[in-house]
């Protein structure tokens, strides 16, 4: 998660904001939103980075771990399903590697940016 100083109407804010594949996770005042660009808008050249860690987009439930320590997964691959905000949410490998570390459980409350997988 990063911090992000804004000035709206000449108001300064602070929000928190973090990228999860193409959506675009942000915070601010205790609430959560996600931004979907259109692919078709898409026309980035730019080399794509590779995260080895699966933070949690907000704070919530989780519902399911695909995954355990040692397993091999693929980009894109699911690792876990959480709930928050009354929907669920599937968070996936941004790059091909094997679980390095489960730091989660079916069943546990999740904090805003706690590291639930990490991968090598």
């Amino acid at each position: 998660m990063k911090k992000i100083p804004l000035v709206v109407d000449g108001q300064s804010l602070e929000i928190w904001a973090e990228r999860l594949g193409k959506d675009l996770w942000y915070h601010y005042n205790g609430e959560s939103f996600v931004y979907r660009p259109e692919e078709k808008r898409r026309k980035s050249t730019t080399a794509k980075i590779s995260q080895s860690q699966v933070t949690a987009p907000m704070p919530g439930k989780i519902i399911k771990v695909h995954v355990s320590l040692g397993d091999t997964v693929i980009e894109g691959q699911a690792l876990v399903v959480m709930e928050a905000m009354k929907m669920e949410y599937t968070l996936e490998a941004q790059m091909s590697g094997h679980i390095e570390a489960v730091n989660c459980r079916e069943g546990d409350q999740v904090m805003l940016g706690k590291e639930l997988i990490k991968l090598k």
